[in-house]
């Protein structure tokens, strides 16, 4: 049987393992106000404690809490934050529509944060949402350097009380995002070299950031069609075009909104 292309823009439904995807409010919907309901894909310990959820109808959003129930129960204000993310950059949708969110799958198996592995990872990605996606790739880029726009290197150095200085997240963000792409299609010099660069201290960390976002897309825009329908394991991890995506729009998100509330600004 053909695998579904994954990206598909579809309503969500509890316990489903079709592909992701975001269309607005039908006018009808609006007017009756019926909430529109996204499935919530929750990974944790067996113990239900420190919890990520991802929303796959809205690729890239995530949402963590420190039990299940506390991940689940935000969800919505996080659904609401992403909408409005994508709506300013041209998507016709609609952050304060009614929201639903039901947990559809709960992976317990207490893997390192992201890890867990869900049936749309594993289904080819269609060209219409891989263009789709790269759009979003850019947007998410371009929000996380104006995040950190006209802070010099103290302020992007500088440790806080707890946690990581803003210059640690912004070159972790960098290697996490290699680290998916090599996965994905090898070694890829355009974005490894600035990637090195920031990392030895001989480039600017936010030019490294803006170079390297734009060779992955250049290089994820060209995927053939057998890689987007390859699905690689490597150890513990697993590779596909939907899976490395995902986890480029998840990650980034998670540390926008971790150096937002730290600046008092919007991811």
């Amino acid at each position: 049987m053909a695998l579904e292309a994954a990206g598909r823009p579809r309503a969500s439904t509890p316990r489903s393992s079709r592909s992701s995807g975001t269309s607005s409010a039908s006018p009808e919907r609006r007017r009756r106000r019926v909430p529109r309901v996204y499935a919530l894909y929750a990974e944790s310990g067996p113990q239900r404690k420190k919890t990520l959820v991802h929303v796959l109808d809205l690729l890239g959003c995530v949402v963590q809490g420190d039990t299940t129930d506390e991940a689940i129960a935000a969800s919505p204000d996080a659904i609401r934050a992403y909408l409005g993310y994508l709506r300013r950059h041209g998507e016709k949708l609609d952050p304060n529509e009614k929201i639903e969110a039901r947990l559809a799958e709960h992976n317990t198996e207490g893997l390192f944060s992201g890890q867990a592995l869900w049936p749309q990872d594993l289904k080819p990605l269609s060209p219409a949402a891989l263009a789709r996606y790269v759009n979003w790739l850019g947007w998410s880029r371009a929000d996380l350097l104006d995040l950190v726009k006209g802070i010099d290197e103290k302020g992007l150095r500088a440790k806080p009380a707890a946690g990581r200085s803003l210059r640690d997240i912004l070159l972790h963000v960098l290697g996490a995002d290699k680290s998916y792409v090599y996965g994905l299609v090898g070694p890829l010099k355009a974005m490894g070299e600035p990637t090195n660069a920031a990392e030895r201290g001989d480039l600017d960390l936010r030019v490294a950031l803006k170079e390297a976002r734009a060779a992955a897309i250049d290089r994820l825009k060209a995927l053939t069609l057998a890689e987007r329908r390859n699905v690689r394991r490597s150890g513990q991890s697993t590779y596909s075009a939907y899976r490395v995506i995902r986890r480029m729009l998840e990650h980034e998100w998670e540390h926008r909104r971790e150096i937002a509330a730290r600046l008092d600004r919007e991811a």
